[in-house]
């Protein structure tokens, strides 16, 4: 897969300034929904198990599913139900059918 740069200075760059300088892009700025907060915009609110599931992937990589369920188990172990349900909630954003036989396996009959 050939990757390409775009050059520092190019056409289309140069319109986007005349068009910012007509007040064409303001509008264009408020639809926009991924840009940084203003008091004109809400801003958007992130899912704090989605992060900590990401952050847990950045620093495990693909073994994160196999750190998680140990998180569990050894959150199960110290009797943290609520680390334990965290660590399974972790798990089940990677890997479902593991986080449900985990859960199975530790949840008493």
């Amino acid at each position: 897969m050939s990757v390409r740069f775009a050059p520092a200075h190019n056409a289309a760059r140069l319109i986007g300034w005349h068009a910012r300088g007509r007040g064409l892009v303001w509008p264009a700025q408020m639809r926009a929904a991924n840009d940084g907060a203003d008091s004109a915009r809400p801003t958007a609110t992130f899912d704090p198990l989605l992060t900590d599931a990401l952050r847990h992937f950045a620093v495990h990589g693909l073994g994160a599913v196999e750190a998680a369920l140990t998180g569990a188990e050894q959150a199960r172990a110290d009797g943290d139900a609520n680390a334990k349900d965290r660590w399974l909630a972790i798990t089940q954003m990677f890997d479902r059918r593991r986080a449900a036989a985990a859960n199975a396996a530790t949840t008493p009959a």
